[in-house]
């Protein structure tokens, strides 16, 4: 793996406010839908089809997915990982009533506290865009931490905002957000993330790997 930076919160941006009032608005319905092309159908479908018993999400936002889940599903223990409080604790207070929430506030390329195949499923949308390093390789401890923390035939599936490679499709939103949220310290760093770099890191962690670009995002399945 190549030299990780440093990541750190960012109180401005997922502030409780911003979650309950414009993430999913803006970033849910509308750049995923515009901007990076990604079907929320398909996420909705993952999040229905792979999450087991027990599960982690990395980078929760404000819940939005977790609380669509139909009532029939099998998830009961729900570990939320990310930097921000925010994002914790708008999260666990909207499925809170549903499952048994557990807050984890660190950097997601860290070491998870969490126990070796302890896990059924992990997810990860749209927040691995957001880890710092100059390309996927910098991020690569994310996945290998989501492989550790499974079990055998557990799960992990998400999606994240490409900016080349093969089958990556940028369009002319995409290209104007990518530059500005790039500018902008602890929004995007993600101009040398390809779909070739994201493939080869879950090849290599992961047992069966299920990938498909849509837009400029990756979206995969893998199994350990």
């Amino acid at each position: 793996m190549s030299q990780i930076s440093s990541n750190e919160a960012n109180e401005g941006l997922y502030s409780p406010t911003v979650l309950k009032m414009v993430y999913t608005p803006v970033v849910i319905w509308f750049s995923h839908t515009l901007a990076w092309k990604l079907p929320n159908p398909v996420v909705h479908r993952n999040h229905r089809e792979h999450v087991g018993r027990t599960h982690l999400t990395v980078g929760p936002g404000n819940g939005y997915f977790l609380a669509k889940l139909p009532k029939n599903t099998p998830l009961r223990t729900l570990h939320l990982l990310d930097l921000n409080r925010a994002c914790l604790d708008v999260t666990a207070q909207r499925v809170g009533d549903r499952f048994d929430v557990h807050t984890i506030e660190q950097d997601a390329l860290q070491r998870w506290p969490v126990e070796e195949a302890g896990l059924d499923s992990v997810d990860c949308h749209m927040m691995l865009h957001t880890v710092r390093g100059k390309n996927l390789l910098d991020k690569e401890a994310l996945i290998a931490e989501a492989a550790r923390a499974l079990k055998p035939g557990g799960r992990f599936f998400g999606a994240t905002v490409l900016a080349k490679g093969e089958g990556v499709r940028v369009n002319g939103i995409a290209r104007r957000l990518l530059d500005v949220y790039n500018s902008k310290q602890n929004t995007f760093c993600n101009l040398g993330d390809s779909s070739e770099d994201l493939r080869a890191i879950l090849d290599k962690h992961f047992s069966d790997v299920q990938f498909q670009v849509h837009g400029c995002t990756g979206v995969w399945v893998a199994t350990k």
